[in-house]
């Protein structure tokens, strides 16, 4: 029986390593084209308006939820 247990406890291990090993091809390098500044602040400013539309609609409907 221990020897059964010490086989299963083996093949987990080496599962558990083979799932990890990873094959990495890409090289990371530098971006070509640089974001203008302006570009950055619209992307910027996209995104706090898509963080923060669905906390605004909330507290607009508030008394909504509320059965107000």
């Amino acid at each position: 029986m221990l020897a059964i247990r010490n086989l299963i406890k083996v093949n987990n291990q080496i599962l558990k390593n083979v799932a990890q090993q990873r094959n990495m091809s890409v090289i990371a390098t530098p971006a070509r084209n640089k974001v203008s500044k302006g570009e950055q602040v619209l992307l910027a400013t996209l995104m706090v308006i898509g963080w923060s539309a669905v906390p605004a609609w909330v507290l607009v409907n508030i008394k909504h939820y509320r059965g107000e």
